[in-house]
């Protein structure tokens, strides 16, 4: 399993090369997160001495577990899931980035927490791009008022924005998610211009969310194999 994960994260990165070749792109604009969520830490300890600094749960509890299990100054964690408020005390204490902003109760219970710790928290907000009622974010046309609350938090960095496109869906319907991905950024952008970080792309499309300007990937089937 171990040999498999080095040759899993050669391949990926190989290939997050290509992508960035092929797109006129500098792979260091491009930060490969590692999805962990239900992987022991052994594993994750072992792609951490194969390269890996940056790797993404999706439960706060099991996040919280890692960070002081594992409590390496090497990585940053990220929280990628659907946020609970009553888990916000923990995500704001371990979290070093959070992707799923997208309501303003919250944003501000988020700011709030960090601010009794002294933490300023590197964030994302998150866009129902495809409109999907089973996928949390904030309706595309809301972005702005969306990303000026968040501007307004004293202990919360915007960074950009984190989409969960549909899969498997047509090409014209995928050009069309992939030009609005590009557009929203933008529009973000008018507000915060350093607000140009984009989270887009797991293990099925990451090489065309590199060419539609993804600057954070969230991979994980292809580094730690499948879940069961």
């Amino acid at each position: 399993m171990r040999t498999k994960i080095v040759t899993n994260i050669d391949h990926i990165k190989n290939r997050i090369r290509n992508a960035c070749i092929l797109n006129n792109r500098n792979v260091r604009d491009i930060t490969l997160v590692a999805v962990s969520k239900r992987k022991n830490n052994d594993l994750i300890k072992f792609a951490l001495d194969h390269g890996i600094k940056d790797f993404g749960e999706n439960y706060a509890q099991e996040m919280k577990e890692k960070s002081e299990t594992i409590d390496s100054d090497e990585i940053n964690w990220h929280f990628i899931g659907p946020i609970q408020t009553n888990k916000i005390k923990i995500i704001a204490k371990h979290a070093h980035w959070v992707h799923t902003l997208d309501r303003e109760k919250v944003i501000k219970k988020l700011d709030s927490e960090c601010k009794k710790i002294d933490k300023i928290m590197n964030a994302f907000v998150q866009v129902n791009i495809s409109n999907e009622n089973t996928k949390n974010g904030c309706d595309p046309k809301d972005i702005i008022e969306v990303g000026k609350l968040v501007e307004s938090m004293a202990n919360i960095n915007l960074k950009g924005l984190m989409f969960l496109p549909k899969l498997n869906v047509d090409l014209i319907e995928n050009k069309r998610v992939m030009k609005l991905v590009k557009e929203l950024s933008l529009k973000l952008q008018t507000i915060n211009n350093n607000a140009n970080a984009i989270s887009l792309g797991t293990t099925s499309d990451f090489e065309e969310a590199i060419a539609n300007g993804s600057t954070m990937l969230r991979i994980g089937e292809s580094i730690f194999g499948k879940r069961v």
